[in-house]
């Protein structure tokens, strides 16, 4: 809050199209931190009788509309610095580079709390990322307002102050596509497994596997993957169908998955379309 009202105060009184467009940056930023750490603590309630995952998807929701709301900042930005372009108008040098600065050291220090938030939690939470992802651009975007302040003392060329705030849209703009990618895969249960191929190749080395099908990955978060597949077991394992079922498991932990169903097949019958034929006998864990 105190950065917003650095570069807001700042850009109006010395008339910085770049300040304000950081302000602007800034005020979507409080928005979406608060919704982050509020995301946050609602997606670390236990689960319930409904809620058998828990509130682990708040935490995407919560970086979907971080993305969006970037994007409709960059648009301001953009609407702004097009208005300054057909307008030049003079700026006050030491002011602006005064007041960025100032959320300069701001930025930094609130960007080193939450890498400090980060460390502390198991795996990469979406919402903290998201939010020192914010902040860092509000960082580089105070820097880029001191670069162009300077600039325009030694040329005099006015109009760089407006192509700073074009520059810090880009930055804002491209944070805004990484969150919203992000949140948009495991919305569409993209599989966070880069290499799905490889792994079933794997799993098929476990011996007494015979064919691996309907394996399917998805996160329920950034920070909880999970998988179901059917595999068929050789008759001649068919009573070491626990330590099939333990190695599968550890191949696919070994690949970041922490929750898995395993449905093993004593005949193996792959169905058209990945619809499974319950004729055959199964066991599953």
């Amino acid at each position: 809050m105190v950065i917003l009202v650095v570069e807001l105060v700042g850009g109006i009184v010395f008339k910085s199209t770049a300040l304000v467009a950081d302000a602007l940056h800034i005020t979507t930023d409080i928005l979406a931190i608060s919704f982050s750490f509020v995301a946050l603590t609602i997606s670390s309630r236990p689960p319930t009788e409904r809620s058998t995952y828990g509130y682990h998807r708040i935490e995407v929701i919560a970086s979907l509309v971080n993305g969006l709301s970037l994007i409709g900042v960059v648009i301001v930005i953009m609407y702004e610095a097009f208005t300054r372009f057909l307008n030049p108008q003079p700026i006050n040098i030491g002011g602006t580079i005064s007041f960025a600065a100032i959320a300069l050291v701001l930025n930094v220090v609130s960007s080193r709390v939450l890498s400090r938030a980060q460390s502390e939690i198991k795996g990469e939470d979406l919402n903290v990322s998201s939010a020192r992802l914010h902040i860092l651009g509000d960082a580089l975007a105070s820097l880029a307002v001191i670069i162009g302040a300077v600039a325009i003392y030694f040329t005099g060329v006015t109009i760089i102050d407006p192509i700073v705030a074009v520059l810090i849209g880009l930055i804002v703009l491209r944070s805004a596509i990484k969150i919203t990618m992000q949140g948009g895969a495991i919305i569409l249960e993209r599989s966070p497994i880069k290499n799905m191929d490889q792994l079933e190749q794997n799993l098929l080395s476990v011996d007494g596997v015979s064919d691996v099908h309907d394996f399917h990955a998805w996160r329920i978060c950034s920070h909880i993957t999970v998988a179901s597949m059917h595999a068929c077991v050789n008759p001649s394992a068919k009573g070491k169908s626990l330590e099939v079922r333990r190695e599968l498991e550890n191949k696919l932990s070994q690949s970041g998955v922490q929750h898995v169903t395993i449905q093993l097949e004593d005949v193996c019958c792959v169905p058209p379309h990945g619809h499974e034929d319950t004729s055959h006998s199964t066991t599953s864990s």
